[in-house]
């Protein structure tokens, strides 16, 4: 199903906020039902959500009047009048919540993860190498240690997570078997959803961006980046390409026949545009050139302070 993601607000209150809307579902307008998730107010049909044991998420809607009331699969559901506060259960896993009116559905995949303090010394999850996170640098205020890990099964793998972008599109490549473990902010997946829509906006065909990269243990980063620090680590970015036409490359955007740097730094230059329109999603960017192994393509992320590169 396909979302289209139309503008984005602060509440008052309660801090950023964003409003994210599928106006247009196979051409047809549907009825509005915006869902507030803790100060962010959605327009989605699915919602990702990452907490943990105990947690509680306060929900409220746009319709509160005709809409069906919250339905949990587990966990507690408490009517606080005009919003509705739901508790995690404690065990890790995925939780969908679901909201209606009329033919208007909304779902909150909420995931309960497993907290940061079950890694072990060494660095293990449950058997799996994850590797050990470094001191936090102040100078990136969203380079923070993750509240935990998110469990993935065969089961919730292309689980959505946003309107376009599944679980799968940030599961780790590099680790075997299951379950597997990745960390991911709901700020990239605003971030990923506003940035396409932007890009389609100035006539751009494509449905989406294919993310090749995303959460990458310590452990793997290390050899990938040769440093310990990177935005991927704390599961804040997406290295990724815009392939409209599905040939594995990023497309020509500047019609000079070739896929380059050129178009690379083009897509980037997209992602300044959306960050001066909402500096609350402000972070890194950089392009890279093509190489005899890989095309060219961008890294985008929500470090917390605006940072540029070429490679």
């Amino acid at each position: 199903m396909r979302a289209i993601l139309v503008s984005f607000i602060f509440l008052a209150g309660v801090g950023a906020g964003s409003t994210l809307s599928d106006a247009a579902v196979r051409g047809q307008v549907r009825p509005k039902l915006s869902v507030d998730v803790d100060g962010y107010v959605y327009d989605w049909d699915n919602i990702g959500r990452f907490v943990l044991p105990g947690e509680t998420l306060r929900l409220a809607t746009s319709d509160y009047a005709s809409s069906s009331g919250w339905v949990a699969s587990a966990g507690e559901l408490v009517d606080e009048g005009n919003a509705t506060c739901w508790v995690a259960p404690q065990e890790p896993g995925l939780y969908p919540i679901i909201v209606t009116s009329g033919s208007t559905v909304r779902r909150i995949n909420a995931f309960v993860m497993i907290p940061y303090d079950s890694l072990d010394k060494k660095g293990y999850l449950k058997g799996v190498r994850i590797g050990k996170y470094p001191k936090p640098i102040a100078e990136f205020p969203n380079f923070t240690r993750p509240k935990g890990f998110i469990v993935v099964t065969p089961d919730n793998l292309d689980t959505p997570v946003s309107p376009r972008y599944t679980l799968r599109d940030f599961t780790p490549r590099t680790m075997e078997g299951f379950p597997k473990y990745t960390v991911l902010r709901e700020e990239l997946l605003v971030k990923l959803e506003l940035l396409t829509d932007l890009v389609q906006s100035r006539g751009v065909k494509f449905d989406r961006f294919t993310v090749f990269s995303g959460y990458r243990p310590p452990s793997h980063n290390y050899r990938v980046e040769r440093g310990r620090n990177s935005a991927h680590i704390y599961g804040g970015a997406a290295d990724i390409v815009l392939d409209g036409n599905k040939d594995g490359q990023l497309d020509d955007l500047n019609h000079d026949g070739q896929s380059n740097r050129k178009d690379a730094k083009l897509l980037a230059g997209y992602v300044d545009d959306l960050e001066a329109q909402h500096p609350e999603l402000v972070g890194g960017v950089g392009w890279y050139s093509r190489t005899r192994s890989r095309g060219a393509f961008i890294h985008v992320d929500v470090r917390g302070k605006a940072s540029r590169w070429h490679q």
